[in-house]
């Protein structure tokens, strides 16, 4: 509860100085992924309690009220299996305890969250066929699908 709480703080901090700075910014992760997948996924799996949740989600409630929503959410979907193969194949040490289902777990929960957002505001983009961090010539398409997204 205790690291949820500093994480919220700190997206929090962040989605206020995106919003002073008058530019267009780049999230890799919002503060809405850390309540709606990550909190959510820990509440669920009983690391946070009923007491605790309530705080939490009360606290982004407040917070969240004085933030501007994205203009568009990307989601980078990939199955759990095409995670999991990238996780071995990156072979860092603190990713080899993650347990495949835990990490299935948290792609349900991306599926009902973006599922909940108006889809006028969501790029979803299916990476199980390319990795969008070593596939380079994907990006010119991912770009144009962006600016058409974005209306510009």
């Amino acid at each position: 509860f205790n690291l949820q709480i500093y994480f919220l703080k700190h997206r929090f901090s962040d989605q206020v100085s995106i919003m002073n700075c008058n530019n267009g910014a780049i999230q890799d992760r919002t503060i809405y992924e850390d309540v709606e997948i990550f909190a959510k996924n820990l509440h669920e799996m009983k690391y946070i309690s009923e007491r605790d949740w309530i705080t939490y989600i009360d606290l982004f409630k407040n917070m969240v009220q004085f933030l501007k929503e994205p203009d568009l959410f990307i989601y980078l979907q990939a199955s759990t299996d095409t995670l999991l193969s990238r996780i071995k194949n990156r072979d860092r040490n603190f990713e080899k305890s993650i347990s495949p289902e835990y990490l299935h777990s948290l792609n349900i929960s991306y599926e009902k969250w973006i599922g909940k957002i108006n889809k006028d505001k969501v790029l979803i983009i299916n990476t199980d066929e390319f990795n969008i961090f070593k596939d380079f010539d994907q990006l010119d398409a991912i770009f144009e699908r962006i600016q058409i997204a974005l209306d510009l």
